[in-house]
């Protein structure tokens, strides 16, 4: 392959993607993070780590790190370079134990959504009704909250939910509880799109107004707790379960970072008791 006059992580990120299939989320993340770059070198590449290390988790800069390889190392069996990557830094990234919300906690989240009904949005959508449709579906349907706020009525069938992952293309199948398809009927009723959330307001407001109301009802985290909350509570009721929840591919990952093993008590690795008090 003839190389470009001028090579750049730019450059090499838009000759990876067109051979590959990814959802457009990750494809926007990768061209972000050439772009930061620019220059293909490890003292480039260190610089700009050592950087993001002031700004953001070193979960996040692991990840930067590992795609800015991934399109060196592409670059080099396109013949686009001439060596591997080497010399560039490592990230060592802690991880704090997994932590979701207890069933009883998501039930006060979601009674305390009442006390926002009849407040509307700019565009039409009530408050309220909002907060409590997002607690339920991403709770019960496990989905991340690109896809979860792409979903519309066409995905959803009586009590059964429907779609294809963006990340990895897979089919998921969900059954809903009533009070989750009357909540996402409800919103569909004002929907001018079809879509049962994301017609209702932009993510950042979206976020924000998540925000506040876990700050009100006192509950710790993000909305990724709903998530986390559904493959937990998966796994509590159905062990080994948690994996299909989360529509992953590796089954381990459910366990490394999904599972709250603190409230998963009776299934986590535990050592014999050595000493009984009575």
């Amino acid at each position: 392959m003839p190389r470009p006059e001028i090579l750049t992580f730019s450059v090499v990120a838009k000759k990876y993607l067109s051979q590959r299939s990814v959802s457009a989320a990750h494809q926007g993340n990768v061209k972000r993070i050439a772009g930061r770059v620019s220059t293909i070198s490890a003292e480039r590449i260190n610089a700009y780590l050592r950087s993001r290390l002031e700004q953001v988790s070193a979960v996040t800069v692991r990840s930067e790190r590992t795609i800015l390889m991934s399109l060196w190392r592409d670059a080099y069996e396109q013949g686009l370079v001439d060596e591997l990557p080497r010399g560039v830094m490592r990230i060592k990234a802690r991880k704090p134990p997994t932590r979701a919300w207890t069933v009883e906690q998501l039930r006060h989240g979601i009674e305390q959504t009442h006390a926002h009904d009849g407040r509307r949005l700019r565009s039409g959508a009530d408050k309220g009704l909002l907060l409590r449709t997002w607690m339920l579906l991403g709770y019960e349907c496990g989905s991340r909250h690109g896809d979860l706020w792409r979903l519309a009525g066409d995905n959803l069938d009586g009590d059964v939910l429907r779609w294809t992952q963006s990340k990895t293309g897979d089919g998921i199948v969900k059954v809903l509880s009533p009070a989750c398809v009357a909540a996402c009927r409800a919103m569909l009723k004002d929907s001018p799109d079809g879509r049962i959330l994301g017609w209702a307001c932009k993510p950042r407001q979206a976020m924000r107004l998540m925000r506040l109301h876990l700050d009100a009802c006192g509950l710790p985290g993000t909305s990724k707790f709903l998530r986390r909350s559904g493959a937990t509570h998966i796994e509590i009721s159905s062990p080994g379960k948690a994996t299909i929840h989360l529509g992953h591919r590796t089954a381990s990952l459910a366990a490394q970072a999904y599972i709250d093993w603190g409230q998963v008590r009776q299934h986590a690795p535990q050592t014999p008791v050595l000493v009984s008090i009575d």
